[in-house]
């Protein structure tokens, strides 16, 4: 153990006060999370598929409701199972997977590219008649909540086609007119997806056309709206009249998406429209401070909803998805390099780690949780303790999921309806973060892997309960080599980065009591060859440098 130590120093690993010993303990107990959590994964993703639809080939709603529904099916169940099949079972992710993208292509498709919602059987569409409003908020969430986490993790793949197919036919059809031109929605929530998946597009593609809708939807916000609701963004606007429809801001999910939109467009113009950054720079930082100023609870939490403008509480509860809006207020401090919000991110942090009532169901809650909510408060914490550690709040963590994955039936079945695709998205995030964003192939429930990192370097701990050859895989800045991001900003639906390694830089890599090696960042990225021997178990040590 000596030796291990003098190596973990060496490595900037460890200091003289931290024993070895602990680190592969705490990366042996990540290997268990994170092996459980993809098991768990990848036996809800077969028990879905088991109830595709003989002839359509696609996945119901519920247990209860066949239908392939765009908003939900396809939004927040299926890209789910493409990614656990992908980590856990590639055979499938390359066949079945595939087979569900091309029936729902040619079978779904409506108004161009867009989708609308199919009855089994071979039936037909839902609804006999089309309803731009309704194809529209079922693509964008689509495109927003199940296509763009794939694309965040894999980078091109044929659902990455079909997300820039969906957005270029969203805009092309788009059906509301304001004085900043044309508008996907009168809705913030939709508004706020395409803001969201278009800013992340141009940086990606630099099609103009792309970061055109980014600036009408921003200028409508910025320019027209907020100026006239004391900078709270209405969740449903006429357009014709100029005033609200409905005179609330929601905090939680299907409302909050517009602030994390506004940032995202903010960071974009930064960087590709300077003339424009100027113009939003006052009426951002004014939507920021208005909504600290009125949706937090005492913890420094969200609300569930205010009403505009007086920015009165009209919905006290908490919201669940407490994390996601925070990305926004992060962001702002990225932008304007003003402490508070960064603060205000770090007060809600210690808020939630406090209370563990804003992460699990207790006594006190407020009202009972189901699994959609586990999913918002496990995933928004994870998003920033990616920027803000904080090592109380994984322990809090830690017991949330596990409260989470106790909801699991034994047949893998969550709640009987698509939320049981955000129970494999969360997993699969959880185990990623006990990885360090690592993972082997082929897996099997019989091998584990778990990383703890420290000093700019990582150990992992490996082992397997029978015989396994396979790689190890590392991750790499997937914002920048897959999206082009300038920056590494918080967002909805990305998957934090934990420890990556740049493809042109050298890495003193030891297996065991082996000689170190210097491989380059691609060699890890392309995966490490390793044996194990039935109830083997080896670390791996991984240090910047020669």
């Amino acid at each position: 153990m000596r030796g291990i130590l003098t190596t973990l120093m060496f490595l900037g690993l460890a200091s003289s006060k931290t024993p070895a010993s602990d680190l592969v303990e705490i990366a042996a107990r990540n290997a268990k999370q994170a092996s459980e959590a993809l098991r768990r994964s990848n036996v809800t993703m077969h028990a879905w598929l088991k109830r595709a639809d003989p002839v359509t080939g696609l996945l119901p709603r519920t247990g209860e409701n066949p239908n392939w529904v765009v908003r939900d099916s396809a939004a927040d169940l299926y890209p789910f199972m493409v990614l656990a099949s992908r980590f856990t079972e590639p055979p499938l992710y390359h066949g079945a997977m595939r087979d569900i993208l091309r029936r729902e292509v040619l079978q779904t498709t409506r108004v161009g590219r867009l989708s609308d919602d199919l009855q089994p059987g071979g039936k037909g569409f839902v609804y006999p008649t089309v309803d731009l409003d309704r194809i529209i908020f079922g693509s964008s969430e689509y495109v927003k909540d199940g296509l763009v986490p794939i694309t965040e993790l894999l980078g091109e793949t044929p659902w990455y086609h079909r997300m820039r197919g969906i957005a270029s036919d969203i805009i092309a059809n788009a059906p509301y007119k304001s004085r900043s031109g044309r508008l996907p929605s009168n809705s913030a929530e939709i508004n706020g997806n395409m803001l969201q998946l278009l800013s992340r597009l141009y940086w990606k593609t630099g099609d103009e056309t792309y970061l055109d809708q980014v600036i009408a939807i921003a200028d409508f916000y910025f320019l027209e709206m907020l100026p006239a609701t004391g900078y709270l963004p209405v969740h449903i606007w006429n357009l014709e009249k100029r005033e609200a429809i409905q005179s609330l801001f929601v905090f939680s999910d299907h409302g909050n998406e517009i602030v994390g939109g506004l940032s995202e467009a903010c960071v974009l113009v930064q960087y590709k429209r300077p003339e424009k950054a100027k113009q939003y720079r006052e009426p951002f930082v004014r939507m920021i401070d208005r909504v600290l100023e009125v949706g937090r609870n005492a913890d420094g939490v969200w609300v569930t909803s205010v009403e505009v403008p007086s920015g009165k509480v009209s919905d006290a509860r908490h919201a669940h998805c407490w994390g996601y809006m925070f990305n926004a207020i992060y962001t702002a401090w990225m932008i304007t390099g003003d402490e508070k919000y960064r603060d205000a991110v770090r007060h809600a942090i210690a808020g939630v780690t406090r209370k563990p009532a804003y992460l699990f169901d207790e006594t006190g809650a407020g009202r009972k949780w189901g699994s959609n909510a586990y999913s918002d408060s496990i995933e928004g914490a994870l998003v920033l303790l990616n920027r803000l550690p904080n090592p109380q709040t994984d322990e809090a963590l830690d017991v949330a999921v596990r409260k989470f994955f106790d909801r699991q039936r034994p047949d893998g079945i969550i709640e009987d309806w698509y939320g049981d695709g955000n129970f494999i998205r969360t997993s699969l995030m959880y185990a990623f973060r006990k990885t360090q964003g690592a993972y082997v192939m082929p897996w099997n429930t019989g091998v584990h892997v778990g990383a703890v990192s420290d000093g700019g370097g990582v150990l992992l701990y490996l082992s397997t309960e029978r015989a396994w050859t396979g790689r190890l895989y590392f991750d790499y800045p997937r914002h920048r080599d897959h999206w082009n991001l300038a920056v590494n900003y918080p967002r909805l639906n990305e998957w934090p980065e934990w420890f990556t390694v740049e493809h042109d830089r050298p890495y003193r890599v030891q297996v065991g009591d082996s000689a170190p090696v210097v491989y380059l960042g691609a060699d890890l990225v392309s995966g490490l060859r390793l044996s194990l021997p039935s109830d083997g178990q080896v670390v791996v040590q991984v240090s910047r440098g020669k």
